[in-house]
């Protein structure tokens, strides 16, 4: 009998854990994935001990198989294919034992597949291989059930997906969260929008939850739910909450609390229960007694209200839609407490009309003042709308989250998104970079964040765009994938060569992205060498570098200044969707004199 018949009768009882129950039982904190090699035995008996506690589904022991802890893709595919012949050899000898047939008694082995963490923030297509690498193994090991458990978001998720059906078209297929008992995972997806996402794809043939929290924190969440259809739905908590003692990782004894709550869970008409960390197979006993015979109770479904959402209506925003081009502004936030300058340097923007103040973060790697708070600071004392860049570089996941809710209630709606400057390499030793994102990944935590906390009045964020990388392919494909996860415009690097204006229209080409042309003023004959000479990807022509003469006045250059930079704004007007204005050493009167120009112009 396929799984999705027995599940349209029955309530499948699924295992536990596999890792920390080895760990308990043997006294060793390997990775346990690497035992299929060390000790095939040992998962075997784990494996048939599960199946004498009632189980109908085993987890290959694969959770964990993937480069970042496994050598080779060669090494990988060889513990995949161990892990499923364990598997698969355990059911034969259960049958063997026990004298019943899968005919009468179905059990079912899925391929267990974990979240890829990028952890060196691979490009997404490495990343998209390896998951292909790992399915490839399992159809050639002729698995048909594939279970993709303790993710974390969807960034990766239909793209998968997808493949897994194009390579195993009759695959069934599960998709399972980890979800504390806040209802949010730690990549920001909120549960009753994966509900909501997961009854919607097709190639999803059952989700829910696993691993996160304890059975009555899963059971609350899940005794309110109305299911937007009958697919069936998994609950496999955790055996409670662990605790740290002499760097282990403990789990409490209590099994007969764990299965009261997990039979409650069943009885909401939840099709696939079991066990994640901490459960042994003893946990699984009284389950499956309780559910032999049991008639299998059908689950609340519905349709659920459709929020009505919003987006800000800045001026920023409205003239970016409607196409007409905005001003944008970059100051620097200072590297101590005097705020006043810019504080001041804000108010004359705005008296210039100027759309948009954007605050760097830390640029090239150099402490500033937080540039959200900041921004909140400005924002609310001069009228101007502040658009805060966030750099994956400083803050770990629970940060950026925490970071993007505290700025929401502060009113900020504008947000670039970088990836960030790298630290140096000097200094590494004393100051340590994060990266547990890179942007496009931050910005599905913000898209995911709109359709949940901020559907009222949705954000809208940005992404850099460095076009002077050395494949304009690459460039186009990465403006899409983050078009793809809500970023609604970019900001170039500044730009003075022709050459930059068509690379930039290229892009706009390949993309249909919302450009919005970088103009950064060169003030004086030793900035623009500067620029040249020491900015790599800078390109600043001959003829630009001779209007600076040596030994010009403050004000010649800054005339020279104001002539180029409204020249550049003229040759990519009919090019970019707005100006993009980088304030060198903070002088805010040359910026607004240029914008004026422009303005005079019409450009």
């Amino acid at each position: 009998m396929k799984i999705g018949e027995f599940l349209k009768e029955h309530t499948l009882l699924c295992d536990g854990a596999m890792g920390t129950y080895y760990a308990a039982k043997f006294h060793n904190e390997t990775l346990v994935e690497r035992e299929n090699f060390e000790h095939p035995e040992r998962i075997a008996q784990i494996h048939g001990e599960y199946l004498d506690g009632g189980a109908r589904l085993l987890r290959t022991n694969t959770f964990a198989t993937n480069l970042n802890f496994f050598d080779s893709i060669e090494e990988m595919e060889n513990n995949i294919m161990i892990a499923c012949q364990i598997a698969k050899s355990a059911v034969e000898a259960y049958y063997e034992k026990t004298g019943l047939t899968k005919e009468t008694y179905p059990v079912y082995v899925a391929a267990d597949i974990g979240t890829i963490y990028d952890m060196e923030q691979k490009d997404d297509s490495n990343v998209l291989a390896e998951y292909h690498h790992i399915v490839d193994t399992f159809v050639s090991a002729g698995m048909d059930i594939f279970w993709l458990e303790t993710q974390v978001d969807v960034y990766y998720l239909k793209r998968l997906l997808a493949y897994i059906k194009e390579k195993a078209p009759q695959a069934y297929v599960m998709v399972s969260f980890s979800m504390d008992k806040t209802a949010y995972s730690k990549g920001g997806l909120q549960f009753d929008r994966m509900v909501r996402l997961m009854s919607e794809m097709d190639e999803v043939n059952a989700y829910g939850l696993n691993c996160g929290m304890e059975a009555a924190h899963m059971y609350q969440l899940l005794k309110n739910v109305t299911f937007p259809s009958e697919k069936p739905v998994i609950a496999l908590p955790n055996a409670g909450y662990p605790y740290q003692l002499r760097g282990k990782t403990i789990y409490g004894k209590n099994e007969s609390y764990f299965q009261k709550m997990v039979l409650q869970i069943a009885d909401l008409g939840i099709d696939l229960v079991g066990g994640c960390c901490g459960t042994t197979p003893d946990y699984l006993k009284e389950i499956a007694e309780q559910l032999k015979g049991k008639k299998k109770i059908e689950k609340k479904t519905g349709s659920p209200e459709t929020p009505a959402v919003s987006r800000t209506e800045s001026v920023f925003w409205k003239k970016l839609q409607s196409g007409e081009k905005p001003f944008v502004v970059e100051l620097d936030p200072p590297s101590d407490i005097k705020v006043e300058k810019l504080v001041s340097g804000a108010q004359l923007l705005k008296e210039h009309r100027v759309d948009l103040l954007t605050l760097s973060d830390s640029p090239m790697a150099r402490s500033r003042m937080d540039a959200s708070l900041l921004g909140s600071k400005i924002q609310r004392e001069t009228g101007i709308y502040v658009m805060p860049h966030l750099s994956c570089r400083d803050r770990n996941v629970i940060s950026l989250r925490g970071t993007m809710l505290g700025d929401y209630v502060n009113d900020l709606r504008h947000f670039l998104v970088v990836t960030g400057d790298p630290i140096a390499q000097n200094d590494r030793n004393t100051i340590t970079q994060v990266f547990d994102y890179n942007s496009i990944k931050f910005m599905g935590l913000l898209q995911e964040m709109n359709e949940d906390q901020f559907y009222q009045d949705r954000i809208v964020y940005g992404g850099a765009l460095n076009y002077q990388g050395v494949g304009v392919d690459a460039i186009a494909r990465r403006m899409k994938l983050k078009m793809e996860q809500g970023c609604s415009f970019f900001l170039t690097q500044p730009i003075y060569a022709d050459a930059d204006v068509e690379r930039i229209k290229d892009l706009k080409d390949r993309t249909g992205a919302k450009i919005i042309g970088g103009i950064m003023p060169l003030v004086s004959r030793k900035n623009a060498l500067f620029i040249a000479n020491e900015m790599p990807g800078m390109h600043v022509p001959p003829e630009t570098l001779a209007y600076y003469e040596e030994g010009m006045s403050r004000s010649e250059y800054e005339e020279v200044a104001i002539r180029v930079s409204v020249e550049i704004a003229r040759k990519m007007s009919s090019i970019v969707d707005g100006y993009y204005f980088m304030t060198p050493f903070n002088r805010v009167e040359l910026i607004c004199n240029i914008i004026e120009r422009i303005r005079e112009e019409n450009l």
